[in-house]
C-alpha cells in the first residue's frame, strides 16, 4: 500500500488528535468557528481516507500504467530504482521511430509508444516493446489522416494512448484515432476531422485521451467548434458529444467517482467543468481560473487538484489562486466546494501531484511548492533545479522529477524539503541526438494544425488555409516575431483605425486584454500593442534552441521499472541493473 507520510495515521486517528487537539474550544469561540473547525476536520479525513481508498485500488495495479499520469493521479504503488547513470542502472534503450511528445503507457509486461513518421507527419505509428529487454513486438503504422510540418512548433505525437486488456487506444493530431488489439491487429479507426471538421489551431493538439470500463473519452478544443467526445471502445462508434468553449488546450480529462455515478472532468480555458459520463451533461462548473490549459488536474478520491500556469502577460500571485481544490461532493444542489486556493504555488507543464497531505507544484524554471493538501498552506518552497515538462511520480520511497535534460531528482515524501538522489540519463556534454529524425525542410517556424495541411492524405488536395514559412522567410529574429505578431492582431482591426477593441481581438487574445490595457480604456492602442509585442518576443526568445531532442516528455512506471520518453528514444531503468542495486539485494 502506498505510504500516505512518513508517519501514517489511520482517519479515525486523524479525527481523534484533531477533536482533541484542534475542536474542543475556550468559551470565547463562536458556534459558526466550531461548525467551520468540524467542516475542515471532515474535508482533512476525507481527503486522507480517499488516499487510503486510492492507494488499496492501485494495489492490484503495480504491473501498468493504463494513460497519461496513470489515470490522473502519477502514482505508483510500489518502488523505483533510486540510483542509475548513463553507464550504470540503465535495462535497455532504444531509438523509436519518427518522433513523440506523448508518454509511454505499459500494460502486461508490454511498452507501447506513440509517433510521427515523415518531414510533414506522413504516418501516425503504434509500436509495442517487451518490458523486460526493449524487444520489438510490433508496430501499426498507417498513412495519417492530414499531413503537416514535423517541426518544434508543432505537435508531433503529443497526445499519450490509453491501454486497458483488450486494446490500446492512440489519438493523434492529425483527427486518426485507432483501437489495435495487443497483438498489433487495428480493431477500428475514424478520422475525427472527416466527422467533426479540421482541427483549427497553431500548434496541433496535445491533449489525452482519458478512459473509463467502456469509453475513450477525448477533449478536442481548437480554434473552431470544440466539444467533448465518448467513443465506445468495442466499436468507435461515438456515444455522445458535448460542446466546449473554443480555445487552445493542452489539458487532459480526468474521470472521477465509482461506476455508479462517475463524472468526466475538464480543466481548461479559465474554468473547471463536470460532466455527467453517461449522456455527457454539464453538471457544474467552476468559472474565474486564468493559465489552466496546459497542466492537468489531479484527482484523488473525490478531491480534484488543479494546476494553472502563469498565463501570458500575468503575475504569479494571480495564477496561484487559480492551482486549487475541489471536493466533488454528489449533492445536485450543491455540486462541488472550493476547498481552498494557493497563496504562492504554480505549475506550469507539470501537472501537480498529490503525497497523502501534501500536494507539490512546480513552476516552469524548477521552484517546487510544497502545499498543505487540507489548507491549501505553503508548507516550503525549494529551487529544485530541474525544468520539467513530464509530470512527477510518487512513489513509496520518493517523488521522482524528471527533467527536461534527463536529469532526475528524487525528493523525500513529507513536509521537509530533501533530494535523495540525482541521477542522470546521459552525459550533458554528449547528449543523444536522433539517429533517424528529420525535421521538416524549411519549416523551422511553420505554424499550423491539420486545418493547416499541406496536404490531405490519399485525396492529393491542397488544403485551403494551407501555409507554411520558409526558412528565410520566417521571424527568426527578435524584431520578426514582434513584427509578426503585430500583424497578426492587426488583422482583426476591422475598422482600420490602428486600435484594436476587445471584439476585435481573437478568442486566444481577449482573456489578455485587462492584463495588456495599461490605460483601462477597454482597447489596446499602438504603444500598448507594441509592447505586448515585444514581452510575447522576449518571453520566446531561446525557444527553438530549448525544444530540440533530446528532451524528456513523459514517463510510465510498475513496481521496479520506470520507462522515460524522449522525442526519439526510449529508456528503461530497472531494478537490480545497477551496481548499487546488485549490493543491496540479498
Amino acid at each position: 500500500m502506498v505510504m500516505l507520510s512518513q508517519h501514517y495515521r489511520s482517519p479515525m486517528q486523524i479525527s481523534l488528535r484533531l477533536h482533541h487537539d484542534c475542536v474542543t474550544p475556550p468559551l470565547s469561540i463562536s458556534r459558526n468557528q466550531i461548525m467551520k473547525r468540524y467542516k475542515n476536520i471532515l474535508t482533512y479525513i476525507l481527503l486522507l481516507t480517499a488516499n487510503t481508498a486510492g492507494a488499496s485500488a492501485e494495489d492490484d495495479m503495480t504491473s501498468s500504467w493504463t494513460g497519461f499520469r496513470n489515470g490522473g493521479t502519477s502514482r505508483l504503488s510500489g518502488s523505483l530504482p533510486l540510483q542509475w547513470s548513463p553507464n550504470d542502472g540503465i535495462s535497455w534503450q532504444i531509438e523509436t521511430d519518427g518522433y513523440g511528445q506523448s508518454a509511454p503507457v505499459i500494460s502486461d509486461d508490454r511498452v507501447f509508444v506513440a509517433s510521427v513518421i515523415g518531414e510533414q507527419k506522413d504516418q501516425c505509428a503504434l509500436t509495442a516493446f517487451t518490458l523486460k529487454d526493449g524487444q520489438r513486438l510490433w508496430q501499426h503504422r498507417f498513412d495519417a489522416a492530414h499531413q503537416a510540418p514535423s517541426s518544434y512548433m508543432m505537435a508531433r505525437s503529443a497526445p499519450t494512448p490509453v491501454v486497458d486488456g483488450n486494446a490500446v487506444y492512440a489519438f493523434f493530431e492529425s483527427g486518426d484515432l485507432i483501437a489495435v488489439s495487443p497483438q498489433g491487429r487495428q480493431l477500428w479507426h475514424r478520422d475525427l476531422t472527416a466527422d467533426y471538421g479540421a482541427f483549427q489551431n497553431n500548434h496541433g493538439l496535445g491533449s489525452s485521451p482519458a478512459q473509463t470500463t467502456d469509453m475513450v473519452l477525448l477533449n478536442i478544443e481548437h480554434k473552431g467548434p470544440s466539444f467533448l467526445l465518448a467513443v465506445c471502445k468495442r466499436t468507435g462508434e461515438t456515444l455522445w458529444k458535448t460542446e466546449r468553449p473554443s480555445g487552445s488546450s493542452w489539458t487532459t480529462p480526468i474521470v472521477i467517482g465509482d461506476e455508479a455515478s462517475q463524472q468526466v472532468v475538464v480543466s481548461s480555458g479559465g474554468n473547471l467543468a463536470s460532466y455527467d459520463i453517461k449522456e455527457g451533461g454539464q453538471l457544474w462548473q467552476l468559472d474565474g481560473l486564468e493559465g489552466n490549459s496546459v497542466p492537468s488536474p489531479c484527482v484523488v478520491g473525490e478531491f480534484i487538484f488543479t494546476g494553472a500556469r502563469i498565463p501570458e502577460f500575468g503575475s504569479a500571485s494571480e495564477a496561484a489562486k487559480s492551482n486549487l481544490c475541489v471536493r466533488v461532493t454528489g449533492d445536485a444542489s450543491e455540486p462541488y466546494e472550493l476547498c481552498w486556493r494557493a497563496d504562492k504555488a504554480v505549475s506550469d507543464y507539470a501537472s501537480p501531484v498529490v503525497d497523502g497531505e501534501q500536494v507539490y507544484f512546480l513552476n516552469k524554471v524548477g521552484v517546487l511548492y510544497c502545499v498543505d493538501a487540507k489548507s491549501g498552506e505553503t508548507i516550503y518552497q525549494q529551487r529544485l533545479r530541474a525544468e520539467c515538462w513530464a509530470t512527477p511520480i510518487v512513489t513509496q520511497d520518493g517523488i521522482y522529477f524528471f527533467a527536461k535534460d534527463g536529469t532526475t531528482r528524487i525528493v523525500k515524501r513529507g513536509r521537509e524539503f530533501e533530494v535523495l538522489a540525482s541521477n542522470q540519463l546521459w552525459d550533458p556534454m554528449n547528449a543523444p541526438a536522433p539517429e533517424h529524425y528529420r525535421e521538416a525542410k524549411g519549416s523551422g517556424h511553420g505554424h499550423g494544425g491539420p486545418g493547416a495541411v499541406a496536404k490531405q492524405a490519399g485525396r492529393g488536395e491542397a488544403a485551403p488555409e494551407a501555409k507554411t514559412e520558409s526558412a528565410e522567410d520566417a521571424p527568426s529574429s527578435r524584431g520578426g516575431r514582434t513584427a509578426g505578431m503585430l500583424a497578426r492582431l492587426m488583422n482583426g482591426d476591422r475598422n482600420k483605425d490602428g486600435i484594436l477593441q476587445a471584439d476585435e481581438l481573437s478568442a486566444d487574445f481577449q482573456p489578455m486584454l485587462k492584463r495588456v490595457d495599461t490605460n483601462g480604456d477597454g482597447a489596446l492602442d499602438q504603444v500598448e500593442l507594441q509592447a505586448m509585442a515585444e514581452s510575447f518576443a522576449t518571453r520566446r526568445e531561446g525557444s527553438q534552441a530549448s525544444a530540440r531532442d533530446p528532451i524528456v516528455y513523459g514517463v510510465a512506471a510498475v513496481d521496479g521499472a520506470v520507462v522515460v520518453r524522449t522525442g526519439t528514444r526510449l529508456y528503461c531503468i530497472a531494478r537490480n541493473n545497477s551496481s548499487a542495486d546488485k549490493e543491496s539485494s540479498p
